[in-house]
C-alpha cells in the first residue's frame, strides 16, 4: 500500500466508553482521490471512528492524520463535508436557507451553489418549503447537499441511503461517480481485518463453473481444446471455470474425453458473499 498518497492514515486508534470497546488498535488508510467503503457489522465500530474523523469523538490512544495534519484540525474540518448518524436542521427554515446558514458559517461565499446541490440530490421543487415539512428521505438528501456544498476534499459519509428510496438510491449512486467505492475496507471485533481495492476483491471473488472430476490434467487439456482459457485448478481435484461458457457442452466434452464428472455448479459470488467468507476465516480471502 506504499505506492499511494492517503489522505487519511490511522494506526493503533483505541476508544472505549467505559467498560465498552468501540475500536480496538485500529487501522485504516484511505487513498487520495479514492472512495473508501468500510462494512462491517452492526457494533464493529464504523460510526465511532467517523466520529474521531471529525472530531466529534476524541481517541484514548493511537495516532492520526487527516491533510498531512496530525489528527484532527480546523484545516482539515474546513475542508472535509460528513453526515454522521441522524442530520440535524433548523427545523422553521427552509432546505435553501438552512444551505445558506451553513455556506455563511462556512465563510463559502458562492451563492450559486446551494441551488446547484439542491438540484443534484432533487430537492429544487422542494427548497422553499419549512425542513419540518420534510420526509426522512428528503431530510437525509438535504444533508448529503450541505455535506457537497462547499467542494469538500473529504467527505464523510455515514450510511448516506438510509431513508432513500430506491430512485433516491441510484441518483445518490450517479453522484458518487456511478459506484459506491473502489476501496473497500472490512471491520470486525473493532479492528480493520482487511483493506482491498475493488478490482482485488472482484478479481478473488469472481463468478464461476466448478467442475469435480477424476483427472484434472486430462481435463485442463480439454478444456484448453474447447478454447476456454480462464480457469484456475483448485485442491480436492476441482477446477473454477471464469469464462462465460455452455456448462452442458463442457459436461459433455469432458465424459466424452473419459473423464468422470463429479460435480458442476454454478457459483455467483456478490461483494456481501465475500463479506461474510472474510469474516469467517479472519480477514483472510
Amino acid at each position: 500500500m506504499n505506492a499511494y498518497t492517503y489522505i487519511i492514515e490511522g494506526e493503533y486508534i483505541s476508544k472505549r466508553f467505559d467498560s465498552t470497546i468501540a475500536l480496538n488498535n485500529f487501522n485504516i488508510h484511505v487513498p487520495e482521490g479514492s472512495i473508501y467503503g468500510l462494512i462491517g457489522l452492526n457494533g464493529a465500530g464504523k460510526s465511532t471512528l467517523m466520529k474521531i474523523l471529525v472530531g466529534l469523538e476524541t481517541m484514548d490512544k493511537g495516532s492520526l492524520r487527516i491533510f498531512d495534519h496530525t489528527g484532527v484540525t480546523s484545516e482539515g474540518l474546513d475542508s472535509t463535508g460528513s453526515i454522521i448518524e441522524y442530520p440535524y436542521f433548523y427545523e422553521h427554515l427552509t432546505g435553501l436557507e438552512n444551505l445558506q446558514l451553513h455556506a455563511s458559517y462556512m465563510g463559502f461565499h458562492d451563492k450559486k451553489r446551494a441551488a446547484e446541490v439542491l438540484e443534484q440530490v432533487d430537492l429544487t421543487a422542494a427548497a422553499g418549503r419549512k425542513v419540518l415539512t420534510y420526509s426522512l428521505g428528503m431530510r437525509q438528501r438535504l444533508a448529503i447537499a450541505r455535506a457537497i456544498l462547499a467542494y469538500p476534499k473529504l467527505l464523510i459519509l455515514d450510511e448516506p441511503t438510509n431513508a432513500l428510496d430506491p430512485e433516491g438510491i441510484k441518483n445518490m449512486r450517479t453522484l458518487m461517480k456511478e459506484h459506491l467505492a473502489d476501496w473497500i475496507g472490512i471491520i470486525d471485533q473493532h479492528k480493520m481485518v482487511q483493506e482491498k481495492t475493488m478490482v482485488e476483491i472482484k478479481n478473488n471473488n469472481r463468478s464461476h463453473l466448478t467442475i469435480c472430476i477424476d483427472d484434472v490434467r486430462k481435463s485442463c487439456i480439454i478444456l484448453e481444446r474447447l478454447g476456454i482459457k480462464d480457469f484456475a485448478v483448485q485442491e480436492n481435484n476441482r477446477i473454477h471455470i471464469y469464462q462465460n461458457t455452455d456448462s452442458s457442452m463442457i459436461a459433455k466434452e469432458l465424459i466424452n474425453g473419459g473423464v468422470s464428472l463429479y460435480e458442476l455448479s454454478q457459483a455467483n459470488k456478490t461483494l456481501e458473499d465475500y463479506f461474510f467468507a472474510v469474516l469467517q476465516n479472519g480477514g483472510q480471502q
